[in-house]
């Protein structure tokens, strides 16, 4: 190995040139680095002025300032809102429903109940927009086991209000399941679990307009509700008692807030307050009776033909109601669930008008029942006296006109008493308009006893949709008519004919009026109600604690007596308990049968039930309805 030169020789290459060393490389490129970063910073020096400097500067400041108040703005001013929003995603509130009271009657029998059932709701969105609704509506026919049809006309018979649309209350167990197992399949459809209404009155459908149904809110019911804290999507009483006592069926709901997971499940019950169900109502109602009306009106239609009815049994001793029955009557539980399209037609179609409540919304001629009212008012008013007669022979004429009695050749000499029970017309036309030298009572001094009576206005039964009845005036004649009144309105009007109505409830109180000495009641269907474990009565209310003299409604007690012992109600006489009557034929068109009324009450003595009986184009009274209440008079007191 050769030792090395102290001195340092160039190599040189096979050409003769001399070669660079690695060192003459690396000073190649440092000083070539160093001069090129020189000659680059010169250059940005020179294209970049100081000013322009200044404002990149100025817009970075403002930028970040900018950034920096957003962010303020979010984590201050905004971040208790953020933070309740966060929480509603963590928190849920949910509303606890209460149970909805039950209904029974004065025995103790349930009318009206809840059972466990889901309800089928879809979003309204859904339904209205046109590219969905077709798809839906064929998955809704499928989940309730309907026709497309059927869905499409229960969307369009929807009253409710609120982003959701009720398409049923009784949802089949085993699909509402399936839909609550796999939600993702069904869009824009909620089951939800409750109860739902259902109504004991299979062979009683005539309880059905007297307990109504209940229903989603209309925007009418939301406006009127919403103030007492009422959900959109809540049932409410739509008619009947379900919807006079809203209040107090429908109890308070409960809430909790309820911790759940990121996608919805409940974790933990953060705070609660329980619901508090409905009270239950016990009413003065006998089912039982109401049942055997109803029996006994469905014979009067197959033997007479009469498709409507009527029948108030009422205590007069206090106004409560035993029996409401308008005849026919209905199914209720159609209206529990979702009554199906061909259902609900048939009813609204049928010439019989079943959800009619013509018991105490019907508006009649009251013919001869209005009788007794006449004779009081005449008593009262000095006109006649209990042993005042006039001689029926069959007609009296005013001029050109005759107006005749019921009885060919007359009824004879007749008082009062008499003139009630045979019903006799002559007697009325006088006391009551007048003839010759005799002064009757008039229009006006007439229908002032009529109002007394509880006529011509609603007299506040705890059902709703009762009507006022009619009582005519001269002033309204003229008026409405454009004619003059004349003494012959008087005297149809003296025979419960011409231009006044009545309710069969009205008659059935002012016969209560009479029964009791004079006062009339309230008529009620509600005795009490019970919530949690306080029982509450309501109370009988007094509307005319006097409505004719203690002489005057004896005298009228005498006269409805003797219509069971020797006038028109005869067959009355046979009951084992001493009962009074008043029967009535009342015209209403000149080519159809007449109306058929009977009211009445008994014991004679001590009171306890007012029967009253109205039988549309069902011809005579004494053929028709008092054949009826001698059955709910038997039936009642061999039962008691």
């Amino acid at each position: 190995m050769q030792p090395e030169s102290p001195f340092s020789i160039q190599p040189i290459d096979r050409l003769g040139n001399v070669t660079s060393s690695q060192e003459d490389f690396a000073l190649e490129d440092t000083l070539g680095g160093r001069l090129r970063a020189k000659a680059e910073a010169d250059f940005m020096g020179t294209s970049i002025a100081a000013s322009r400097w200044k404002w990149i500067g100025v817009c970075m400041a403002v930028l970040f300032g900018l950034l920096l108040a957003r962010s303020a703005q979010l984590q201050v001013v905004q971040g208790q809102s953020f933070f309740s929003m966060a929480e509603g995603n963590r928190i849920r509130e949910e509303v606890l429903p209460s149970d909805r009271g039950r209904i029974l009657d004065r025995s103790g029998d349930v009318l009206a109940s809840n059972l466990p059932a889901f309800s089928l709701w879809v979003d309204r969105r859904q339904l209205e927009d046109e590219n969905t609704y077709p798809q839906l509506v064929d998955v809704l026919a499928d989940l309730m086991g309907v026709s497309i049809n059927d869905v499409h006309d229960l969307y369009l018979r929807d009253e409710g209000v609120g982003a959701e649309v009720l398409m049923t209350r009784d949802m089949p167990r085993d699909t509402a399941l399936r839909v609550l197992s796999s939600p993702e399949y069904y869009s824009g459809i909620r089951v939800e679990a409750g109860v739902r209404r259902t109504y004991h009155t299979d062979d009683v459908g005539t309880l059905s307009a007297l307990l109504g149904y209940t229903g989603v809110m209309s925007e009418e019911d939301y406006t009127r509700y919403k103030e007492q804290g009422y959900r959109q999507n809540e049932l409410v009483g739509k008619t009947g008692i379900e919807q006079s006592y809203e209040q107090f069926l429908r109890g308070f709901p409960g809430e909790q807030r309820v911790e759940v997971d990121a996608i919805g499940n409940a974790q933990t019950v953060l705070a609660q307050r329980e619901a508090v169900d409905g009270a239950s109502l016990t009413l003065h109602i006998d089912a039982e009776l109401q049942r055997f009306v109803e029996r006994r009106l469905v014979e009067i239609e197959d033997r007479v033909g009469a498709r409507n009815a009527s029948v108030i049994v009422m205590d007069p001793r206090d106004g409560g109601v035993r029996a409401l029955v308008s005849y026919p009557g209905y199914d209720g539980n159609a209206f529990a669930g979702s009554i199906d399209a061909e259902t609900y037609r048939a009813l609204i179609e049928d010439p019989a008008r079943p959800l009619f409540s013509r018991a105490i919304s019907g508006q009649f001629p009251s013919g001869s029942t209005f009788k007794p009212i006449v004779a009081a008012a005449a008593l009262d008013a000095n006109v006649i006296n209990e042993r005042t007669s006039f001689l029926s022979t069959g007609a009296i004429r005013i001029g050109q006109f005759v107006f005749p009695d019921w009885r060919a050749g007359g009824h004879g000499v007749t008082d009062v008493r008499k003139a009630i029970a045979d019903s006799v017309n002559t007697f009325f036309y006088i006391i009551g308009g007048g003839y010759q030298e005799f002064d009757g009572l008039g229009l006006g001094p007439l229908m002032e006893a009529a109002a007394a009576f509880g006529l011509g206005s609603p007299l506040g039964i705890d059902v709703p949709n009762e009507a006022s009845g009619f009582l005519p005036s001269v002033a309204w004649k003229n008026e409405v008519k454009g004619e003059s009144w004349y003494i012959g309105d008087t005297y149809h009007v003296s025979i419960g004919q011409g231009d006044i109505l009545v309710t069969p409830l009205q008659v059935a109180a002012f016969t209560a009026a009479f029964a009791n000495g004079g006062v009339l009641y309230q008529p009620q269907v509600v005795d009490r109600y019970e919530t949690q474990d306080r029982i509450q009565d309501v109370e009988p209310r007094v509307l005319n604690a006097q409505v004719a003299s203690d002489t005057s409604v004896r005298i009228v007690q005498e006269g409805l007596r003797q219509t069971v012992t020797s006038g028109s109600a005869r067959r009355l006489s046979a009951l084992s308990v001493p009962v009074t009557g008043k029967t009535g034929t009342a015209q209403w068109h000149s080519e159809k049968e007449t109306h058929a009324w009977f009211t009445g009450y008994g014991p004679y003595e001590d009171p306890e039930l007012v029967v009253t009986v109205l039988v549309e184009q069902g011809g005579e009274g004494s053929a028709v309805a008092v054949p009826l209440a001698y059955d709910i008079f038997e039936w009642w007191f061999n039962r008691e």
